[in-house]
C-alpha cells in the first residue's frame, strides 16, 4: 500500500486559519515538500492535529485540552482541523472538530469509494494498523524520537522494526490459531460448557500475566544495562576524584589496593565454601566417621570374597538353619540353589566401589578432614569479607571527608550512585523473582514465569482433556512455536542488514565525523561510544528510518519536525541528497536557518520540489505583505501561505515579535 499526504487545512484553531496543499507539478503531491513556518507560527500545534486527526485520540481529550486550542480572542465556537490522504491514489479525509463549549471532540471521515461520509472516525480496515500512536511516530518524525531510538530503555529501534517490516502479522497468525482453539474447545457438551468456561478464563489470565512479566522482565533488564553503566562512570569519577586530591590520595590507593586483595580473597574461599559444600562429608564429622565405620565393617566381614559362597556350603552341614530351624534335605537343596543369586559379580562389584570410594573422599589418617577444611575455609572467607567491608568503609570515609570539606560535586555524584544501586538492586531483585526456577502459589500475582508456564501447560491439559482436542492443542503449540521462532529469525536477520544498510548511508552522510551503529537491541547501539551530540542523534535517526522505510512492503510519507536543526551544514548537504531516494513522500516544517545546504542538496536531486512558507498577519508582518510575488499567494484572515522558491528562500523574520 502507498499512504500519501495530500494537505490539511484548519480553522478556528490556535495555528493560523489556512489550507495546505502538497500537489506538486503532476498534480499528484510533490516529492518533496517543505513547509517554512516562523517559530510561533503554530508548528507544533499543527504536527500534533495531524497526528491526532489521523489516530482519533482526540475523542478520549480532557475538556481542558479540547479548549486550550482555542485561538486566544477568538470567539467561535468550534475549532476544525482536516489531513487529506491518498490509498493507492484513493482520496480518504478525516475532519477533527473541536467543540470549545461543550470541551468535546469530534470526528467525520470521507471515503468517496465506500459510502461517502460518515460522522465518526472510520478510517478503511486496511489502514487501521498504520495509524496508531506508535506507528505514526515512524513517519511523523521529530528530535524527541530520534533521541528515543538510542535510548536502552525505550526499546523504540524494535517496535519501528516490527511495525515498518510488519513482522506483528505473525503475532496476529499466532493470536488467531489461539482464537480457533478457543472456540473449538468452548464447543463441548452441556456438562462440561462451565468448567471449559472457567478454565478459558483463567488461561485468559495466566496469558495475560506471562505478558505482563516478559515486560516487565525487559523494563528491569533494560534499567540495569544503562543503571550498571551509568553506576561504573560515577564509582570511576568518584575514585579519580579521591585518587586526585592531596589530601586522600595516599589514603585512597592503599584502601584500593586493600579492596582489590579483598574482593580477591572472597572470591576465592567463596568458590572453595561451595564446593565442599556439595560434600555431605564436609558439613558435619558425623557423616564421616559413620563411612569410615561401614567400609571398616565390610573389610571386618570380608565381604565381597569367595568366603561368602563357602558360607552357605558350610551353612548346609549344619544340623540347624542360623534362623534356629532343624535342617532338611529339602532346604539344603532350595540353599545351594539359590546361593548363587547373592553376592554375584555386579554386587561385588558395587560393594567393591562403594568401598573404594569411601577412602577415596574421606580424607586418610593424617590428612585434614573435609569439615575441619570446610571450618578453616569459612573462617578465611569471614576474615576476607571483614577486610572487604573495612576497605569499602575506609573509602567511604574519604569522599565523606571531602564532602564535609564543601566538595558539592564529590556528594552529588555519592547521592546519584546510591539512589541508583538502590534502583539497579530492586530491578535484580525483580528479575530473580521473574526468572526463579519455581514460586510459591498464592493469592498474590505470580512473579515466576515459570511458575506461570507450568499453570498454563496444566489448564491447558485441563481444557483439551474436556475438549478432547490434545492433538489440536499439540498442533496450535507447534504453529506458535514455529511463529515465534521465525519473527525472532526475522528480527536478528533484519537487525543485521539494517545495521550493514544504515552504517553504509552513516559513511557519506557523516563523512566528516565517522559514527556508525554497532547492533540493533531494542534500541540503537552506537560503536565505540556510549552517547551522541543531537545533530549526530538526528542523522543517525534519520539514516536508520529511512532504511527501514526503504525496505518495508509499503510506502509512507516522511514528514519531518525541523529536519535539518543542530546539523551543520555538511552534514545537510549530505542528508539531502539521501532522501529523495529513501522514501516517497517528503514533507519538511523549516525555520529560515535551516535552508543553508539541505534545500540545494534537494533540489539537486529532486525535480519535483514544493517550497511553501506560512506566516501570521500581524501588524509587525504587515511591511511582509508589500514584498509578496504576483502569483501563488494565498491570503485569509490571520495568515498568508505563498507557495514560491525563491520567496521560500529569501524570507527571512529577524524579529521574533513580527510573528
Amino acid at each position: 500500500m502507498r499512504i500519501s499526504l495530500s494537505g490539511w487545512a484548519s480553522s478556528g484553531l490556535r495555528c493560523p486559519d489556512i489550507e495546505i496543499k502538497l500537489a506538486g507539478k503532476s498534480g499528484e503531491p510533490a516529492k518533496v515538500a517543505l513547509v517554512q513556518m516562523p517559530n510561533g507560527t503554530g508548528k507544533t500545534t499543527t504536527l500534533e492535529l495531524i497526528r491526532a486527526t489521523l489516530t482519533g485520540q482526540a475523542s478520549t481529550w480532557a475538556p481542558t485540552r479540547i479548549r486550550d486550542y482555542r485561538r486566544p480572542g477568538d470567539n467561535r465556537d468550534k475549532g476544525e482541523f482536516r489531513v487529506a490522504l491518498l490509498l493507492d491514489r484513493r482520496p480518504l479525509t478525516i475532519e477533527l472538530i473541536l467543540d470549545f463549549e461543550n470541551g468535546t471532540a469530534s470526528y467525520r471521515t470521507t471515503t468517496p469509494g465506500s459510502g461517502g461520509v460518515v460522522g465518526r472516525w472510520q478510517p478503511p480496515p486496511s489502514i487501521l494498523k498504520f495509524l496508531t500512536p506508535d506507528f505514526l511516530h515512524l513517519f511523523i518524525f521529530d528530535g524527541e524520537f530520534a533521541d528515543k531510538l538510542l535510548k536502552q530503555d525505550a526499546g523504540r529501534a524494535d517496535e519501528a522494526i516490527s511495525a515498518l517490516c510488519q513482522l506483528d502479522l505473525l503475532d496476529i497468525v499466532a493470536q488467531t490459531t489461539e482464537s480457533q482453539w478457543k472456540k473449538r474447545t468452548s464447543q463441548g457438551g452441556a456438562k462440561t460448557a462451565a468448567a471449559l468456561t472457567k478454565l478459558n478464563g483463567l488461561r485468559d489470565t495466566l496469558l495475560r500475566r506471562r505478558s505482563d512479566l516478559e515486560k516487565a522482565r525487559d523494563v528491569a533488564q533494560r534499567k540495569i544495562d544503562a543503571g550498571s553503566v551509568a553506576a561504573a562512570d560515577l564509582t570511576k569519577k568518584i575514585a579519580d576524584r579521591l585518587g586526585s586530591v592531596e589530601a586522600t590520595r595516599v589514603q585512597h590507593a592503599e584502601a584500593i589496593l586493600a579492596l582489590q586483595s579483598a574482593n580477591n580473597a572472597v572470591s576465592k574461599a567463596s568458590g572453595e565454601v561451595m564446593d565442599l559444600l556439595r560434600m555431605p562429608l564436609a558439613v558435619h564429622k558425623s557423616f564421616s566417621e559413620s563411612l569410615v565405620e561401614l567400609r571398616d565393617n565390610l573389610d571386618h566381614l570380608k565381604l565381597p570374597e569367595n568366603t561368602s559362597a563357602q558360607f552357605f556350603a558350610d551353612l548346609v552341614q549344619e544340623p540347624d538353619c542360623i534362623c534356629g530351624r532343624p535342617m532338611s534335605d529339602v532346604a539344603r537343596d532350595e540353599i545351594l540353589k539359590r546361593a548363587k543369586g547373592y553376592l554375584d559379580m555386579e554386587e561385588s562389584g558395587t560393594i567393591n566401589a562403594l568401598k573404594h570410594d569411601i577412602s577415596m573422599f574421606v580424607a586418610a589418617p593424617g590428612d585434614e578432614p573435609a569439615y575441619v577444611l570446610l571450618d578453616r575455609v569459612l573462617k578465611e572467607l569471614t576474615s576476607a569479607r571483614r577486610q572487604q567491608r573495612e576497605a569499602g568503609q575506609t573509602l567511604r570515609a574519604l569522599a565523606k571527608k571531602l564532602i564535609d570539606e564543601g566538595d558539592e560535586l564529590l556528594k552529588e555524584w555519592q547521592d546519584t550512585l546510591g539512589a541508583l544501586e538502590t534502583e539497579l538492586a530492586r530491578c535484580k531483585q525483580v528479575l530473580q523473582e521473574i526468572n526463579a526456577p519455581s514460586g510459591e502459589d498464592t493469592d498474590e500475582p505470580i512473579m515466576s514465569m515459570k511458575l506461570v508456564e507450568k499453570k498454563l501447560d496444566e489448564v491447558g491439559k485441563d481444557i483439551a482433556k474436556l475438549s478432547e482436542t490434545v492433538d489440536l492443542r499439540s498442533k496450535t503449540d507447534i504453529i506458535e512455536a514455529i511463529l515465534k521462532q521465525a519473527a525472532g529469525l526475522a528480527r536478528d536477520e533484519i537487525r543485521a542488514e539494517l545495521v550493514q544498510e544504515s552504517n553504509k548511508r552513516l559513511s557519506v552522510i557523516l563523512a566528516n565525523d565517522p559514527l556508525r551503529i554497532d547492533r540493533i537491541d531494542k534500541s540503537l547501539h552506537l560503536a565505540n561510544q556510549s552517547g551522541a551530540s543531537v545533530g549526530q542523534k538526528l542523522s543517525v535517526g534519520y539514516t536508520f528510518l529511512m532504511s527501514a522505510l526503504n525496505r518495508g512492503n509499503n510506502d509512507f510519507p516522511l514528514i519531518v519536525d525541523s529536519p535539518a536543526n543542530s546539523i551543520d551544514e555538511g552534514v545537510r548537504r549530505n542528508i539531502g541528497k539521501l532522501i529523495p531516494e529513501l522514501c516517497t513522500q517528503f514533507v519538511g516544517f523549516t525555520i529560515n536557518t535551516e535552508r543553508a545546504g539541505f534545500v540545494q542538496a534537494l533540489e539537486k536531486v529532486c525535480e519535483d520540489c514544493l517550497f511553501l512558507t506560512v506566516f501570521r498577519r500581524t501588524e509587525g508582518t504587515k511591511r511582509l505583505e508589500r514584498t509578496l510575488p504576483p502569483v501563488g499567494v494565498t491570503k485569509t484572515d490571520n495568515a498568508v501561505l505563498v507557495n514560491n522558491r525563491d520567496y521560500f528562500m529569501s524570507f527571512d523574520l529577524t524579529d521574533e515579535k513580527d510573528i
